[in-house]
């Protein structure tokens, strides 16, 4: 761990000083991390630690990337155990809709594309900052160009030495990380990277659960309701290589071999049941350690040529991922009631974990062949085959061992025309395997993972421009197999989920400094199933919601000299919370407010950062689960400065 002391207040105020003192100031374009700035939609980018659109990575249309399998490192195949750090991450793109067109192999429920960090020259940037809840941090990152410019190196260090959460808990953290590039000749390029991630001491936070088919009550966010023994850490590390070489004329190969691990020396979750009368009762489910690790990769070659206006490539491509992993064997430690109100004063217990774990192991393989024709600038048509093996052997403590494969064939193909005036048309279509969910602690199989499932997308899109602004519009139908918890408390598939709606993103800049991205997407979500039909379940699945928008908005015009200010403002509608359907969460609007300053030190080149979440203090629920509730962090503020030597 690196050594940090400074005071966090002293540290907001001279930020905020500087940010004041800044207005007769010579400043420069520091757009480079300005994420409103930075996008060209409205569906998803993350830049740094700041993130605008509809979708992330772990929800895109109403599905999640991340635990679909859906992840990739420059366009290449990855199953991350635990996620890439900033250090090594320069930017997370959400690849759907049009932005799939000319992938190869697109997923249906879209794709977390992960950019590694590039030094453009040989420099240094320093980040001293305070996060929500006087939480100190400190990024050091670095870049290395060669004079020739074949050679790169990107390097970071990040330290959190006492990041504190909401609704009580804090925690330690430390990540470092680098990326190497070599030029080997003017054909092969070989790219690595390194990453370490770890964090301690973090108390859980309880997730609460009403004991009927109604709301929690308020929650108060000045009661801290974690207690310093139920906490868990992670340490996880990350490596991976990319090849790409020019092998003839017209004839190129990429290739990507990456490593995941996650461990947990200990963990924890949390349930709070609540009632009406203001009284809750906890339940700790404190585990052993546990272990998920994962060698996955991607390799593939395509051959490109052109006969008259048409451009043709025929790629070849396989992925292979082995996962296994090390789980279970947990401990429930139950306690009385007390009032909400109150803190809970609890010792802590003598646990011994004398229960063997699980064990499970994938192995996934998949083998395709790819045509793309792209005709006078005009027509794109993209067709792919795959032909996918999957296996899963459990072996439960218990004892025992089950074993299920599947080998489907996967299709996908794409057609878009290119009209006048920079309007697009496209119609898709793509089958997949993707991975399930795992099982909530509310579940009695709690931690068990479904095997992969075949998933659906059809979508119709369109994109064209309206004066400086562009409209990128789709709409969709994505259809796979709803895992959920049934009326016994036993997680599984309950059904069929089918995901129909339209999104649309509005981008550019009307007037000289002002960027604006406004996104929405109207969802339809609808399982049924057995299930549904004897009533055991609702139509509506969990944790769905029929109508989000954000708009975000950066002015930077000439006469504020340097200074930009921005907002985002997050609107999601009621949002299904049981499975009966008997319960939902209210709709919330978000507004985030902040200012940004780049200032000339001397030589040195100074940005400054601050920012108000939730502005208006608004209160709510995000569902976690099936009748499981998380509560709106209340009011925070955020500063940083940005020294770059």
């Amino acid at each position: 761990m690196v050594g940090v002391t400074f005071s966090a207040r002293s540290l907001a105020i001279s930020a905020a000083a500087l940010l004041i003192g800044a207005a007769t100031a010579w400043a420069q374009d520091g757009s480079d991390d300005n994420v409103v700035r930075n996008a060209t939609d409205a569906f998803g980018l993350r830049v740094g630690t700041e993130s605008i659109g509809l979708y992330d990575a772990g929800n895109v249309r109403g599905f999640s990337p991340d635990s679909a399998g859906n992840v990739r490192v420059e366009g290449l195949y990855i199953s991350q155990q635990g996620m890439l750090s900033d250090r090594v991450v320069e930017a997370t793109s959400i690849r759907v809709g049009l932005n799939t067109v000319g992938l190869l192999f697109p997923a249906p429920s879209g794709i977390a594309d992960l950019s590694l960090r590039r030094p453009s020259e040989t420099g240094a940037e320093l980040v001293l900052g305070i996060d929500p809840h006087l939480s100190p941090y400190l990024h050091l990152d670095t870049g290395y160009v060669s004079a020739d410019g074949r050679f790169s190196l990107a390097a970071g260090l990040a330290a959190y030495p006492d990041q504190n959460g909401d609704f009580g808990g804090d925690q330690r953290a430390w990540s470092a990380g680098f990326v190497p590039r070599w030029q080997i000749s003017d054909d092969v390029s070989l790219t690595a990277f390194a990453d370490w991630d770890q964090m301690r001491d973090s108390e859980v936070v309880p997730s609460y659960l009403p004991e009927g088919p109604y709301l929690p009550p308020r929650i108060d966010r000045n009661v801290d309701h974690s207690l310093a023994w139920g906490d868990w850490a992670y340490a996880v590390e990350n490596q991976g290589v990319i090849l790409d070489a020019g092998l003839a004329d017209g004839l190129v190969a990429r290739a990507g071999l990456f490593r995941s691990v996650q461990r947990l020396p200990y963990d924890a979750f949390a349930l709070l049941s609540v009632n009406q009368t203001r009284e809750g009762e906890m339940l700790h489910v404190l585990l052993p350690a546990t272990r998920y690790a994962a060698l996955s990769g991607e390799a593939s070659v395509a051959y490109q040529w052109l006969s008259g206006q048409a451009g043709h490539t025929l790629s070849l491509a396989g992925r292979g991922l082995t996962k296994k992993s090390r789980k279970g064997g947990d401990v429930d430690i139950a306690y009385g009631r007390w009032p909400l109100d109150q803190p809970p004063v609890v010792r802590r217990p003598a646990v011994a974990f004398d229960r063997p774990q699980d064990r499970d192991r994938v192995q996934q393989y998949t083998l395709g062949l790819a045509y793309n024709l792209s005709w006078d600038g005009r027509l794109d048509i993209g067709a792919g085959v795959q032909k996918a093996d999957y296996t899963k052997t459990t072996r439960p403590g218990a004892g025992g061992r089950a074993r299920g494969t599947s080998a489907p064939w996967l299709y996908n193909a794409v057609v878009a025309w290119r009209f006048d005036q920079g309007i697009v048309t496209y119609a898709s279509y793509s089958r997949g395997l993707e991975e399930s969910g795992s099982a909530p602690i509310t579940a009695i199989n709690r931690n068990s993972v479904l095997p992969a499932v075949q998933t659906t997308q059809r979508e119709l899109g369109l994109r064209l421009r309206l004066g400086p602004l562009t409209l990128t519009s789709s709409a969709f139908d994505v259809r796979r197999p709803y895992d959920g918890v049934d009326a016994d408390g036993l997680y599984g598939f309950l059904g069929q989920v089918r995901h129909r709606g339209v999104e649309a993103s509005l981008s550019g800049e009307p007037v000289p400094g002002l960027s604006v991205v406004l996104g929405a997407v109207l969802l339809d979500p609808v399982v049924s199933g057995p299930e549904v039909r004897t009533g055991l379940i609702g139509r509506r699945p969990v944790g769905q919601t029929a109508l989000q928008w954000q708009g975000s908005v950066d002015y930077a015009p000439d006469f504020l000299n340097g200074l930009s200010v921005d907002m985002t403002v997050d609107h999601r509608a009621r949002t299904t919370a049981r499975g009966d359907n008997l319960a939902d969460a209210p709709a919330f609007t978000l507004v985030d407010l902040g200012v940004r300053r780049e200032i000339m030190l001397g030589e040195q080149a100074m940005a400054l950062r601050a920012q108000v979440q939730n502005l208006f203090n608004a209160d709510g629920w995000d569902v976690e689960g099936d009748g499981e509730y998380e509560p709106l962090s209340g009011r925070t503020w955020r500063v940083a400065a940005t020294l770059r030597f």
